[in-house]
């Protein structure tokens, strides 16, 4: 069930709406939760005990992290953040790594030493995953107190707009309003449909009539010159914006007509003036994930320019392993990573 389909928009969505504002306040984080719990089952089904288990597990570790003794908040965060990472590694990059051990075996040993498995991954798990280990660090650092109420931290991990597409929250940005269940307003509803409209024109009208052309030239590249070739990536390039940025209008405008303002994920990206500023207005909730949970904590740019340079390029590459398990994505971080060196270099020198 797809955000632009026909299913979710005039279905699945305003029975949500509708059973919101039918039961009482204090209960309409109970209806958010369960239609959470519905989209997830209908397009994951029992892969759902995934989220389950990630909520509770959270939620313990929370708990955990604030009443422990200070020496051993750090070891229970690693714990805990070892854990969710782990899952989400095994299950999306086990087959890639045992399929690089094979063909390693092979070349030096002259036979393959692992099977590789198929094995089933959750749709959003990369994105609850992340969103459970930011709430776990910023318990950690003190920004703030560890939920006591289950219920709240499974509405945030759980919240059906975002829960296959992102964006990524910070449990301060989104917590309270999911858990505080004002009415709906014509205000919010009104804006939030027309945000779901710009977001199914920019997917339904441009997106996918530009994926035709697209996929004709990709897939028949050896019947085209250069120039159409070109041609041919500036369209992907325009299709690729047009549908991502497309769902996050569907999504955003769905959590609005709650009264729920999600974080943006773009804003103009391609008016930035180098890399830099790219990676400001691009996939803007996560590129903040990894700049506070990742690049500040190793060093930033408080350890020198050779850590700054380093620390970039970790995170970089971590971003592009965190898109999909394959060495084209290991690159495609490197090259942005590199691209931001080479911009700081730049910056200095001028």
């Amino acid at each position: 069930m797809a955000y632009h389909t026909g299913l979710y928009l005039f279905l699945f969505l305003p029975a949500a709406l509708a059973a919101y504002q039918m039961v009482p306040q204090r209960h309409r984080w109970k209806i958010l939760l369960l239609f959470g719990y519905l989209f997830f089952y209908l397009i994951s089904g029992e892969l759902l005990l995934y989220l389950l288990g990630t909520t509770a597990f959270t939620y313990l570790a929370g708990q955990w992290i604030e009443s422990a003794k200070r020496k051993r908040k750090r070891w229970v965060l690693t714990l805990g953040v070892t854990v969710l990472l782990g899952v989400l590694e095994y299950l999306k990059y086990a087959p890639f790594l045992v399929r690089n051990l094979n063909f390693l075996a092979e070349k030096m040993l002259g036979g393959e030493l692992f099977t590789v498995q198929k094995l089933l991954l959750p749709v959003g798990i990369s994105f609850y995953t992340l969103q459970a280990v930011g709430y776990l660090a910023d318990v950690y650092w003190g920004k703030i107190k560890a939920e006591t109420h289950p219920g709240k931290l499974a509405l945030f991990l759980g919240f059906f707009p975002q829960i296959m597409e992102g964006p990524i929250s910070m449990y301060s940005q989104t917590a309270d309003q999911l858990w505080e269940g004002k009415a709906l307003s014509s205000a919010d509803l009104w804006n939030g449909g027309a945000r779901i409209l710009w977001g199914l024109f920019k997917k339904l009208v441009i997106a996918d009539r530009l994926y035709i052309p697209v996929r004709q030239i990709f897939g028949h590249y050896q019947d085209y010159g250069g120039l159409i070739t070109a041609a041919g990536a500036v369209a992907y390039t325009i299709q690729l914006y047009m549908e991502f940025s497309g769902c996050m209008d569907i999504v955003i405008g769905s959590g609005r007509m709650f009264g729920i303002r999600l974080p943006e994920n773009f804003r103009q990206p391609f008016a930035s003036a180098d890399a830099a500023e790219f990676w400001r207005r691009w996939h803007m909730s996560l590129g903040g994930f990894f700049r506070d949970y990742v690049y500040i904590p190793l060093g930033g740019n408080r350890k020198g320019r050779a850590r700054t340079y380093l620390n970039l390029m970790i995170t970089m590459v971590l971003g592009g392993l965190w898109h999909g398990a394959g060495a084209n994505f290991i690159l495609w971080g490197a090259l942005h990573g590199a691209a931001l060196v080479v911009h700081k270099i730049w910056h200095r020198a001028h």
